[in-house]
């Protein structure tokens, strides 16, 4: 009898996330799409081919010293399609722990844009593999219809596609210098970025206005500076956040540690303006012509199994007699200077003292539903395997 797969289907450019999920008895995919990425692609293959990476399935599993660590919602909602299905949260004989930490996690899908989301499950005899593809090819016309291979007539589906979109109405300058990434582990790495610098752009430019401080603590140039930037504030769906923060346990604070210190920010304004006299305090959130912005360029695409669940018999009344034979996520991720479908707002004033907003360290980067309370995908980046290197090494495809 089979279980269930996830699986997953790539997009094009800008910030661009895919991930796939299947079930063999349950699917998953995810996927941010947009047009021909402007980078070339810096991984691709099996997440065993990764030294230093590592795909999780839940926010709070702890990250491992050293590594990056992603997340996308894409298999969680596959996962609550499935208990939906089962009518209750999913059993293993073996009782596999990450199927307790994937039945205790929240469920992200009303938290994800209503049209980025589609979400189904049943049992084969039922046709609900017809109807996921008439579902698809209604509601993400171009994308290639999942196959179900070797599905028996008496498996079930628990199916989720997630393609976002999200690009920059001006697109930033690509970084002509390296930027030089100091990897948790202290190696430093010469990697390709994009962003913005007044050497490019006058101060009347709109580009100015397209990225949003989302929080500053500590002082420009000092080690323990933090930041978070909304790279296109205007969108009216998306966030897609950058934030260089102190490296933290979990994804979950991680995320937890920005929006803290978003909610510091109305306090730290108050303090400043009293001290100046005038509002002040509000530029701390502005993004100024003399400032400058380098993130680093991300194009990758990963296929990994949580072999933990792969084989597990289910205990469940309605699921009995059936097994888990693949659990298997595919993300595709993309991240350049074309960024996200967004439009940007326009602000004027400006801020005497230039602050560098370089993400050469270990940092956070996410997307949300503009005020959701948890993002669809989130990315902890320790160290550069899956960046853009100077040097073109890594795998077959870096430039």
């Amino acid at each position: 009898m089979r279980g269930s797969i996830l699986w997953g289907s790539s997009g094009e450019s800008g910030v661009e996330l895919i991930l796939l999920v299947v079930l063999f008895s349950a699917v998953t995919s995810c996927s941010v799409k947009q047009t021909a990425p402007d980078i070339p692609l810096t991984f691709e293959g099996s997440s065993q081919e990764l030294k230093a990476t590592e795909v999780v399935p839940t926010l709070d599993t702890p990250i491992p010293k050293g590594k990056n660590a992603i997340w996308c919602a894409s298999f969680p909602s596959a996962w609550k399609a499935l208990e939906e299905l089962a009518g209750e949260p999913i059993r293993f004989r073996e009782r596999p722990e990450m199927a307790g930490q994937l039945n205790a996690a929240d469920d992200p899908r009303p938290h994800i844009p209503p049209a980025s989301l589609y979400t189904a499950s049943g049992w084969n005899q039922q046709g609900i593999t017809n109807q996921i593809w008439r579902d698809l090819e209604q509601r993400f016309p171009g994308k290639k219809a999942p196959t179900f291979e070797a599905i028996t007539p008496d498996s079930f589906v628990a199916y989720a596609y997630l393609e976002a979109n999200v690009r920059f109405p001006i697109p930033y300058d690509q970084n002509p210098q390296p930027l030089v990434f100091a990897e948790g582990g202290g190696n430093q790495v010469e990697i390709h970025s994009f962003g913005v610098s007044k050497d490019n752009h006058n101060d009347r430019d709109k580009i100015w206005k397209q990225p949003r401080v989302l929080f500053r603590k500590g002082e420009p140039g000092d080690d323990d500076f933090e930041f978070a930037l909304d790279l296109c504030s205007s969108s009216p769906t998306s966030q897609v956040v950058v934030a260089r923060i102190a490296a933290q346990p979990t994804l979950e604070g991680a995320l937890a540690r920005v929006e803290s210190g978003i909610a510091a920010m109305p306090e730290l304004i108050e303090q400043r303006s009293a001290r100046s006299g005038s509002r002040m305090g509000d530029r701390l959130l502005e993004f100024n012509s003399t400032d400058a912005l380098w993130v680093p360029d991300f194009h990758w695409s990963i296929s990994h199994r949580f072999l933990q669940l792969e084989g597990s018999e289910f205990t469940n009344a309605k699921l009995r007699g059936q097994r888990m034979d693949i659990a298997q996520q595919d993300i595709r991720f993309c991240l350049d200077r074309s960024g996200a479908t967004l439009r940007s707002e326009a602000k004027t004033e400006k801020s005497a003292i230039p602050t560098n907003f370089f993400f050469e360290r270990p940092f956070l980067v996410y997307m949300k539903k503009r005020g959701a309370p948890i993002p669809y995908f989130a990315m902890w980046v320790d160290n550069a395997e899956l960046l853009r290197r100077r040097d073109g090494a890594g795998k077959p495809g870096v430039n």
